[in-house]
Formats: structure tokens, C-alpha cells, sequence
């Protein structure tokens, strides 16, 4: 067994090295013949200019002066100087092309529709074989002209017997190489597979013992490189699983107590984790009902002002009532109709009066079921409790929606949170003062969805605050003005007690507070 794997990582890592080498001289050889041929090419395109400038420079004034015996004479005098040239043709914009070859030359009407298709920018050439040649030639077509004036086209058919037989001779030389590399593969190979693999398969076996739980092998590898390093730390190794073995042995003593230890904490732990489970949900509970209170007396001390406003002015005109009766008992003049009037309009006024304490009581009356209350007529009865204070302030107060719409919930909450919304907009108006404050309450139905929108223009919430202005004591006001538990007790009496939804957004002018609920 041992023998297979050491025939199969040697003859893996033999094929592995030979492949390599293998491909870096194909690479290699197949990136030489690309840039050969470029260069056999270039060569010959340099020769072709050079001809072509010659014939060109020699021939110009024949060309202009249409002496085409001069242009027939030089050229067959370069056919026969250079036997590498096959042809030279001499096609002028007008008129008719001069064919010149080695053994003689003529006049054609009309040139190869191939030769045309070349007559393009200022020089071109082609590999190809055509009637003017019995071999392939390198047919390269330049552009004549004079001062600026595109005169006509010479076509020159240039031998490639030289450039076949470089490139003949190149591919030849690649595969000699090839077999060169191919034979130092078979011999290099077979050292560097068999260097490679003797150190490695020692090692396995090694390992396998290692394995087994024999800690007292030892790799014995005299070599200065990175295998002999390798050796070395497989000896560390083995030592150190040694000593760790060993402490490893001691460890387990020790754990085995303290898990036992554990065991027993863990029991009593258990023993107490419902009482502990309890007493958290207990403590939690209770500053819940804390903020719900500090946030009822925050409503309350709100409320109270309004109260204030509301009876201001019924008072004053209970006072001037009154005076009126003192005066007109002073000057003998009451009588049972003036008597009767002033005692009907003092009833009205405190009828108003004890009104509004009604509306504080009821506010503020705890409910301990949910109830179907018209929601139009919650948010009015807050409106109202608050008209007098706002107009106060110079807040003009707009409430509007349908009147029909009906919610199941907790009136009493729910007027707790339009309160604070109402609160918290008349805040922000009286910090950033517009010029014509107001606050709209729309209440309206879509899709079995009732929104109600608390907006204002009182410049908006800043960025960074959007995200946390619904936290619990997060307030951008003064301590004196407020604890920052408003918001939040809003946000948990809509999303814990009424299932819905509340969120702020900027509208512009300033914020737009959005309670969403689903129509029961």
C-alpha cells in the first residue's frame, strides 16, 4: 500500500513539474510567433515604403507630365535590380493603368476589384495571390500625390519566398525546442519528483504514528531549506503534543471538579431564576406605571392652564355682572326683570364654567375597557379644552375631517396623546415664532386605514432628532419645560393599546405627527 502512494505523489508531482515546464515553452514559443511574423511584416512594409517613395520621387514628373515611356523605363529597370518585386502597377485617378512586369508591361482599362478595395488612407497592404503572380505575394498599394493633390495609387507585388521560409525556419526552431524541453522535463522531473516526494512520504508516516498516539517518533532530515525547517517543526511538534498530552491529563482532573461545581451553581440558579424572572417583570412594570403617571401629571399641570384660559372669561363677565347689580342697587333702580336677567346670564356663565370641569374630569377618567368612541368628537373635546390657551398665544387652532369615523380603544389615552401632540406643536411655534402660527388636526379614512395628522409650521424637527424624539426623557427643550416623556407615552398608548401606528416626518414648514389605525 505504501509503494501505490508513493508511485501516485510521485508520478503527480512529476506530471505536475513537467506540465509547468511544458506550458511556459508552448507560452513562450507561441508568444515568440505572433511577434516574429509582426516583425517580418514590418520589414517588409519598411521595404515596400522605401520602393514606393523611390518609384514615386523618380517617376513625379513623368507622372504630372503624363510621360508614361519614362515611368515604364524606370520601373522595369527596378524589376530587373530587384528580383524580390513581381509587379508594380500605376493606377492614376484618370485615365488608363500601367501593368509593369519583369517581362514587359501593358495597358489595362480597369484594375483588380481587390486592388480597388486597398486604395484606402495612405497605404495598405495584403497577403494574396492573384493573375499578375504564379506565387503569393505581399501586395501593398500607397497613395501618390502632389502637393496635396491625390494624383492616383502604386501597387507593388513583392515576393514572400523570404518571409515563408523565416517563418519555415521559426517553427522549426520551436519544435526543436520543444523536444529540448521535453527531455529535460523526462530527466529534471524525475529528480524533482523523487527531491520532492522522499521527504513527504517520510513525513506521513510520521504523522500516521503520531496518530496512532506514538509520541516518541523523531524525523531525522539533514537539509538546509525549507523541507529541513519542516522537519524540525514536526519534532517541536511532537514534543509539545507531549507535554500538552500530559497536561491535558491533569486539566481533565481539574475540570471534572469544576464542572461538578458548576452543576451545583447551576441548580441553584435555577431555583431562583423564576422568582428573579418575576421580580424584573414586576420592576419593569412599575416604571412603566411611573411614566404613565409623571406623563398624566404633565397632562394635568397642561390642562390646568387651559382651564385657566377657559374661565378667564366668563369671570371677568361674572364680574361685571355684579358691579351692574351693585350699581343699579346703589342708584334704587333694580327691579325684577333686571334681577331676573342677571341672575339667567350668572347661571349661564357658571353653567359654562362647571362645563369645563366636567370636560377635565372626563378627560382625565381612567377606562378600564375598551370602548367604541367617535373619533371627530375626542379630538374636538381636546380642541376645545385647549382653544382659549392657544388663542392666548396668538395659535390659531383648525380642526377638520370626517365626523362620522368610529375607533374602538381608550378615549380617555387616546385624548392624552392629541393633547400631547397639540402640546408638543405649540411648543416648537412659540421657540421658532412664524409669522401666522397655526396647527391643523385632519381625521380621515382610506382603505380601512384612519389617519389622523397633527401638523404645524414651527420649522420642523432637525435630522439627527427624528430618529429619538420618541425615547423615553429625550427632549431638545429646557429641563424646566419638559422631561421628554410625552412622546413616548404617546407613541406606547397608539402602538401598545390601540395597535397602530405613530411616526413624525417634516412636511416643509415644519412637522407633521401621523397616527394610523385599522378601522375594527
Amino acid at each position: 500500500m505504501q509503494v501505490k502512494r508513493h508511485k501516485k505523489l510521485f508520478f503527480r508531482v512529476f506530471g505536475i513539474f513537467g506540465l509547468f515546464v511544458l506550458a511556459v515553452v508552448l507560452f513562450m514559443a507561441f508568444m515568440v510567433i505572433p511577434l516574429q511574423k509582426k516583425s517580418l511584416q514590418d520589414i517588409m512594409l519598411a521595404q515596400a515604403v522605401s520602393v514606393s517613395r523611390s518609384v514615386i520621387q523618380a517617376c513625379s514628373d513623368a507622372m504630372i507630365n503624363g510621360d508614361f515611356g519614362f515611368i515604364v523605363e524606370h520601373n522595369l529597370k527596378v524589376l530587373k535590380n530587384n528580383a524580390g518585386i513581381h509587379y508594380v502597377l500605376i493606377s492614376p485617378q484618370r485615365g488608363q493603368q500601367i501593368l509593369i512586369k519583369p517581362s514587359g508591361w501593358m495597358v489595362k482599362d480597369h484594375i483588380d476589384p481587390l486592388f480597388k478595395r486597398l486604395e484606402i488612407g495612405k497605404s495598405s497592404f495584403i497577403f494574396i495571390e492573384n493573375q499578375l503572380s504564379p506565387h503569393k505575394v505581399f501586395h501593398f498599394s500607397y497613395a501618390i500625390n502632389f502637393s496635396g493633390i491625390k494624383w492616383g495609387w502604386i501597387h507593388i507585388g513583392f515576393s514572400t519566398e523570404k518571409y515563408d521560409q523565416n517563418i519555415e525556419d521559426m517553427n522549426l526552431n520551436i519544435i526543436y525546442i520543444i523536444g529540448i524541453a521535453i527531455l529535460l522535463i523526462l530527466v529534471f522531473g524525475y529528480f524533482f519528483a523523487r527531491w520532492i516526494t522522499r521527504p513527504v512520504l517520510t513525513l506521513g508516516q510520521l504523522a500516521n504514528e503520531v496518530a496512532t498516539g506514538n509520541l516518541n517518533v523523531k524525523a531525522d532530515l539533514q537539509r538546509n531549506d525549507e523541507m529541513g525547517d519542516l522537519f524540525k517543526r514536526f519534532n517541536q511538534m511532537v514534543l509539545a503534543l507531549k507535554k500538552s498530552n500530559e497536561s491535558l491529563e491533569n486539566y481533565n482532573q481539574q475540570l471534572e471538579l469544576e464542572v461538578g461545581k458548576r452543576t451545583r451553581e447551576l441548580d441553584e440558579l435555577n431555583k431562583n431564576l423564576d422568582y428573579r424572572v418575576k421580580s424584573e417583570i414586576t420592576r419593569r412594570r412599575e416604571q412603566e406605571q411611573l411614566l404613565i403617571y409623571q406623563s398624566r401629571l404633565a397632562a394635568i399641570g397642561e390642562m390646568v392652564g387651559a382651564i385657566a384660559h377657559q374661565w378667564r372669561q366668563p369671570l371677568n363677565a361674572l364680574g361685571l355682572v355684579l358691579q351692574n347689580l351693585q350699581l343699579i342697587y346703589q342708584q334704587d333702580t333694580l327691579d325684577d326683570a333686571t334681577m331676573s336677567r342677571s341672575m339667567e346670564k350668572s347661571e349661564r356663565l357658571v353653567h359654562k364654567m362647571s362645563s369645563t370641569i366636567d370636560d377635565f374630569r372626563n378627560f382625565f377618567k381612567p377606562n378600564k375597557q375598551a370602548e367604541i368612541f367617535n373619533l371627530q368628537r375626542a379630538v374636538q373635546s381636546v380642541a376645545e379644552l385647549l382653544e382659549a390657551s392657544l388663542k392666548n398665544d396668538g395659535i390659531t387652532l383648525i380642526v377638520k375631517g370626517e365626523k362620522s369615523i368610529e375607533v374602538m380603544g381608550y378615549q380617555g389615552e387616546f385624548s392624552q396623546v392629541i393633547l400631547n401632540l397639540i402640546s408638543n406643536a405649540k411648543d416648537a411655534l412659540l421657540a421658532n415664532k412664524p409669522e401666522f402660527p397655526k396647527i391643523a388636526i385632519v381625521v380621515n379614512e382610506k382603505n380601512n386605514t384612519i389617519c389622523i395628522e397633527i401638523i404645524d409650521n414651527g420649522g420642523g424637527i432637525e435630522a439627527q432628532n427624528v430618529y429619538k424624539i420618541f425615547d423615553p426623557y429625550f427632549t431638545t427643550k429646557q429641563e424646566s419645560q419638559g422631561i421628554g416623556i410625552g412622546l413616548y407615552m404617546s407613541k406606547m398608548i397608539v402602538e401598545k393599546s390601540m395597535g397602530g401606528e405613530l411616526y413624525v416626518e417634516n412636511n416643509g414648514s415644519g412637522a407633521t405627527f401621523r397616527i394610523l389605525l385599522m378601522k375594527k
